[in-house]
């Protein structure tokens, strides 16, 4: 058999190889992103930070590290601002985790999510409901081998009560 023969047929035993190892290899499901917490955690003159807790459940049969976290987070439909991971989270296999976010917000932000906040809390008295606050959460985790797990969350909260609850 001539060598470029040869070469080829060793070429076409590799790749089949490849391709039947890849076939065996479970694929791993994104984990699943639900919004606990969204809170002030505290102000000052100059700004003011929040604090985002994610529930993320991984329905694998392996651990997954989350490496980074970046979101957008709006109270009453007013851009307050980026929200990022704190620290990186193992998630274990078949189960929960929490991860904390936080975001900073400019103080024109804060005044404009507080004057929001305020109409609404009156417009809801005034028709005798409880006041409920609306957020909404979007963005991206990304997992310790770079695979993006999008997500996009809003709801109300009770003002003076938690998010998500």
């Amino acid at each position: 058999m001539p060598l470029s023969r040869q070469l080829t047929s060793i070429v076409v035993v590799i790749v089949v190889a490849a391709l039947a190892a890849c076939a065996d290899a479970p694929r791993m499901a994104a984990p699943h992103v639900t919004v606990d917490n969204v809170r002030l955690e505290r102000i000052n003159a100059a700004e003011a930070t929040f604090e985002v807790t994610l529930r993320l459940a991984n329905p694998n049969a392996r651990e997954i590290t989350v490496n980074a976290v970046d979101a957008n987070l709006t109270i009453e439909d007013v851009p307050v601002g980026n929200a990022t991971l704190v620290s990186p989270l193992r998630l274990p296999a078949n189960s929960e985790a929490t991860a904390l976010l936080r975001a900073r917000a400019g103080i024109s932000a804060v005044l404009r999510v507080a004057a929001e906040m305020s109409q609404r809390a009156q417009e809801q008295r005034a028709a005798g409901q409880e006041t409920r606050i609306r957020y909404a959460v979007s963005g991206s985790a990304t997992l310790d081998d770079g695979l993006p797990v999008p997500f996009s969350r809003s709801g109300e909260f009770r003002l003076g009560a938690q998010a998500g609850r």
